[in-house]
């Protein structure tokens, strides 16, 4: 047993130096990105890269496993050939991943992903566009890495062999089934809540450290799983350039007259970004009164809006839409693919160039959604999670209270140079609804209550963060804006999941810097998510021409329309009539609501903004 255990630990330290090597090479062809970069950050990329490599060998241990076990029952010279072979093809199908990499990052600029397989099914096209020099490299390179990591299998991990040993019948399904239950739990990244995404392994500003730092293997895996079936006219409903001149004409702003709320340009921003916060817990739009008392308090110095809508289902899709203003595609989650939201744009960005001071913090885990390695790319100067702060803080099954976030942000902007961009992401009302019951609860008859009264929660620790802010120097020259991230199930019924009354969520601009005659003020403009970055960008004089999904919310010219998705199908809201159009795996659905006659009409122009938006999506 003894060599059993021996034997899989040298297969962990043959793959972690199959990994390391291979991601010396990336570094060493790609040399010329890290001239401005110290060794010491260089060298982290190794010790960054360790989840996701254990991820990727015990993927990769699972047939290997099974062959080790019953050489406790079976002293066959076959088995040994067996994990021979399997390795040998392990190490061919990973090692051509690993030089495919370093083949495309130079043009792609980007991990190898499942688009790899487009040009695969014209062999010849990549022969020809390769160099001989190129193609000589790889050949040698494929056969060296292949040929010493097989003989370190043969000679390193195979020796001594495992053996036959008493009660083997017994002890082998025992030792696979508890190493295997090991296994899956690395496999996941540890026993927390949420499984192991790239976001682990990124911790730089810089694109190539990171990238360095992913596993190829897991990476293009994850990408072949995830997005490797995508059919590229999944939504064609007409002809491209109909849908196109439809798209321009819906999106077509009569008249630049925006409306200035601000008394000044150079404030700073704050932007609350409320977990399953929906308008049915909004006393002023459609809830009941006592839920959210403070968030009602705020509306008599801010700006309401009322009918905005989420643009998706999940928090990683609102961090998207909010900070790029790209809308959420249906089915796929873009901040999963590095390939192509590094084609998006970037509200941190903008700000960053004005001369802002960012910051992102939330109490959890931002391995969830891929969302800490978006914030990366969005060139946030600081992004603060659960794993940043105080290991005593009293904290819920996915992270840290509410109360406390709040009370260290408030102490985080104090220190910070303004202006300042920083966003706040609150945690408390996602399930489990495990917050501290020290705020009164509400009773009311409906299976949605723990939500209910963890909001309630949320806007008692939100009234006490405004209360303990509001003398702060900075607080007077802070525009603060809260909104929520995406809908969620109420005491209030719903007419499906993908209605638009299940996507509405509260949205408030507001602060001392907002004009005295906009403040308690309430606006019916129908708006999504997508319209923060370039709303935000106008007022404060900032070029927001990249953001063209969105529209400027203070123009009262801008054209009234929100679109979302519905897992695999749209939602689409004009003022006076919305629809949802969307499939699940064997039934097709329609909803619409308000004026019947226009039914047609908006059906065609969601089908036509999704078709373009898709096309978009699949050319980045």
């Amino acid at each position: 047993m003894k060599r059993y255990i021996l034997t899989l630990v040298k297969f962990f330290i043959f793959w972690f130096l199959f990994f390391a090597i291979t991601r010396c090479l990336f570094l060493i062809s790609y040399n010329h990105f890290l001239a401005d970069i110290d060794a010491k950050e260089i060298s982290r990329c190794f010790l960054h890269a360790l989840a996701l490599d254990a991820s990727t060998i015990t993927y990769l241990l699972a047939f290997p496993l099974l062959v080790f076990s019953l050489q406790l029952c079976f002293n066959h010279k076959i088995l040994s050939i067996v994990n021979h072979i399997v390795i040998f093809i392990e190490l061919v199908v990973c090692t051509l991943i690993s030089l495919g990499e370093i083949g495309t990052y130079g043009e792609w600029l980007c991990k190898l992903n499942y688009k790899v397989l487009l040009y695969l099914q014209h062999p010849s096209e990549i022969i020809a566009t390769a160099t001989s020099k190129q193609l000589i490299f790889s050949v040698i390179a494929l056969l060296l890495i292949v040929g010493l990591f097989l003989a370190l299998f043969h000679f390193f991990v195979q020796r001594p062999k495992i053996e036959k040993i008493k009660y083997g019948f017994f002890k082998s399904p025992l030792a696979f089934i508890i190493i295997g239950g090991l296994c899956f739990v690395l496999m996941r990244g540890g026993f927390d809540a949420i499984p192991i995404t790239q976001s682990s392994a990124y911790f730089s500003s810089k694109n190539i450290l990171n990238d360095a730092a992913v596993n190829p293997t897991w990476n293009f895996g994850h990408n072949l799983l995830y997005f490797g079936d995508i059919d590229p006219d999944r939504f064609t409903f007409t002809d491209d350039q109909k849908a196109t001149a439809m798209v321009q004409d819906i999106r077509k702003t009569d008249k630049d007259s925006v409306v200035n709320i601000l008394t000044k340009k150079d404030v700073n921003i704050v932007v609350i970004l409320l977990e399953s916060w929906t308008t049915d817990l909004i006393e002023s739009i459609s809830g009941y009164p006592d839920i959210t008392p403070n968030f009602k308090a705020l509306e008599e110095g801010g700006i309401l809006f009322k009918r905005c809508y989420a643009n998706g289902h999940r928090s990683q899709q609102a961090v998207c839409s909010i900070l790029s203003g790209f809308p959420s595609v249906p089915m796929y989650d873009i901040t999963n693919n590095l390939a192509k939201y590094k084609e998006l744009p970037s509200l941190c960005d903008k700000l960053n160039q004005a001369g802002y001071a960012t910051s992102f913090y939330f109490g959890g885990d931002l391995n969830y959604g891929n969302i800490r390695s978006f914030l990366l790319h969005c060139n946030f100067d600081k992004i603060v999670e659960e794993k940043d702060l105080d290991k005593t803080l009293p904290r819920g099954k996915l992270g840290i209270h509410d109360q406390y976030t709040f009370s260290l942000h408030h102490q985080a902007l104090n220190k910070e140079k303004e202006p300042f961009f920083s966003i706040l992401f609150t945690l408390s009302s996602h399930s489990p609804y495990d917050q501290p019951k020290n705020t009164p609860q509400l009773q009311i008859d409906s299976p949605e209550l723990p939500f209910i009264n963890s909001a309630k929660y949320c806007d008692y620790q939100l009234g006490k963060y405004f209360a303990a802010i509001k003398d702060e120097p900075w607080f007077n020259n802070t525009l603060f804006i809260l909104i929520g991230d995406h809908g969620h199930p109420t005491h209030i019924p719903k007419s499906t999941y993908f209605s638009a009354d299940y996507q509405n969520v509260p949205l408030i601009f507001f602060g001392n810097v907002i004009s005295k005659e906009l403040q308690g003020t309430q606006n019916d403009m129908v708006c999504s998510h997508v319209d923060i970055a370039m709303s935000l960008l106008s007022q404060l004089g900032i070029d927001y021409h990249e953001f063209c999904w969105g529209k400027n919310i203070f123009n009262p010219y801008s054209p009234q329309f929100a679109f979302y998705e519905a897992h695999s199908g749209f939602g689409w809201i004009r003022p006076t009539a919305e629809c949802a159009d969307y499939k699940d795996n064997t039934n097709s659905y329609y909803y619409g609501f308000g004026d019947s006659t226009l039914f047609d009409s908006i059906r065609k122009e969601g089908r036509a903004y999704l078709q373009v938006l898709y096309k978009t999506y699949m050319n980045y």
